[in-house]
């Protein structure tokens, strides 16, 4: 095995044991409940209510949940009618997620969940008609799991990725002051990695931002305004950070960006 190929596996094992034995997911969730504002600020809603139109008629689509975690969105398309494919690094995720499926009476044949590397995804060419992952590709190469994506997806399919930005100074700090909910080899997206997604050639891709302004307000507000979380400094924020969309200003220092890539 090369250095460079050996030093790929390695980042691999320790995404799994991150995942499976450590569960950094969990200690994630455990940091947002305590920040409770940045789950709910207007702009990260406005995101989520774009993500949600893109999956609103989905009953007897083919579905791929890439980095599914415990399922609860795998759970939801299903609720849908879509037939959901769920493929996550650890055994732990994956036997949850398939438990939680048989509990609300799914049958085997209505979804299948695999522990699978993202880089080598085990699908015919053409499969799916969407792809989805929340979160997922700042684990990854991202390259080489968009050349995936871009291969198990039909024609004209869909892939929408919710990811986290590298740039905004403060988002920076916060994420050193909470080591437990992130992995070591994680890297959220520069400008940079998005315009290399736009420029592959392999997209018709649309992007939208959130959390310019409001995720670090949100930060302070979850501390000293908890019980309010429409409160008047979110919503101030909030009209600075539309300005700011609407000028194309600082789009990487957002705190996510939703990929809305259409396969050519």
């Amino acid at each position: 095995m090369s250095s460079g190929n050996q030093l790929f596996q390695e980042r691999v094992e320790r995404e799994r044991e991150a995942h499976s034995e450590s569960d950094v997911l969990a200690e994630s969730y455990k940091i947002k409940e305590h920040f409770y504002h940045i789950r709910c600020y207007p702009s990260i809603k406005r995101l989520y209510n774009k993500m949600e139109e893109y999956v609103s008629e989905i009953e007897g689509k083919k579905i791929l949940d890439l980095g599914c975690g415990f399922g609860e969105q795998s759970l939801t398309f299903l609720k849908r009618g879509a037939i959901v494919y769920g493929i996550d690094i650890s055994p732990n995720y994956i036997d949850h997620a398939t438990q939680q499926a048989l509990t609300a009476g799914f049958l085997k044949d209505d979804f299948s969940f695999k522990v699978m590397d993202a880089h080598t995804l085990e699908f015919e060419n053409d499969t799916f008609d969407i792809v989805i992952g929340y979160g997922i590709l700042h684990h990854l190469d991202y390259k080489i799991t968009l050349g995936e994506v871009h291969r198990v997806l039909k024609p004209g399919g869909r892939a929408l990725f919710q990811e986290c930005l590298a740039d905004n100074p403060l988002l920076k700090l916060f994420r050193v002051l909470t080591p437990d909910a992130r992995t070591v080899d994680e890297k959220p997206f520069s400008n940079k990695d998005i315009q290399i997604i736009v420029e592959s050639g392999l997209w018709h891709a649309e992007m939208m931002y959130c959390g310019l302004v409001c995720a670090p307000i949100a930060v302070f507000t979850s501390l000293m305004l908890r019980p309010y979380p429409d409160n008047p400094l979110i919503r101030f924020a909030d009209h600075i950070e539309k300005w700011t969309h609407t000028r194309s200003l600082f789009l990487s220092w957002n705190q996510y960006v939703l990929f809305n890539l259409v396969k050519c």
